[in-house]
């Protein structure tokens, strides 16, 4: 039976330098991190003039685009937050 990919351990590049930029750049905000909302924040960052190719060889245009999409996308609910528990 097949796992899928897990939010835990992506296989896939743009998921986990997301995951990582959700983690470093967000600490404080709790996130519940869905592949399918990386998909969706993956096809945004594209459709806005980002490349994954550049990002990974090391523009910081498209690491700051990137951020950007993020965040709004944090505050406009299209990545879902996590309670946080006492």
């Amino acid at each position: 039976m097949s796992k899928g990919i897990m939010p835990k351990d992506p296989s896939r590049a743009d998921h986990r330098f997301i995951r990582y930029q959700l983690k470093e750049f967000l600490n404080k905000k709790p996130i519940h991190h869905n592949p399918s909302e990386y998909d969706h924040c993956s096809r945004v960052f594209q459709r806005a003039g980002g490349s994954w190719e550049r990002l990974f060889k090391g523009s910081v245009r498209d690491v700051v685009l990137l951020r950007r999409i993020l965040k709004l996308a944090i505050e406009k609910g299209f990545i879902s937050r996590r309670e946080r528990f006492r």
